[in-house]
């Protein structure tokens, strides 16, 4: 397989697992709030815990730069 269709398919597949992470937080939100009026407190929390993670998991790219960067500036100091 060509170098070009090895980096498109890459792509690809990071968009769609950032869009499943993306969709997953929104899922878990949701569904932390309805057991949240419910009574379930734990499990709400437990839910709202879930789709930071996941809200986060999709910004993983942008978290790696940030970390990179940060550690390109400790480094110069």
């Amino acid at each position: 397989m060509k170098m070009e269709n090895q980096m498109f398919n890459r792509k690809v597949s990071q968009i769609i697992v950032t869009f499943a992470f993306f969709y997953s937080a929104i899922i878990c939100h949701f569904k932390a709030i309805e057991t949240f009026q419910s009574g379930k407190l734990m499990l709400a929390f437990f839910l709202w815990f879930c789709a930071l993670t996941s809200f986060l998991g999709g910004l993983r790219f942008q978290i790696a730069k940030l970390v990179n960067k940060i550690k390109e500036i400790k480094k110069n100091e």
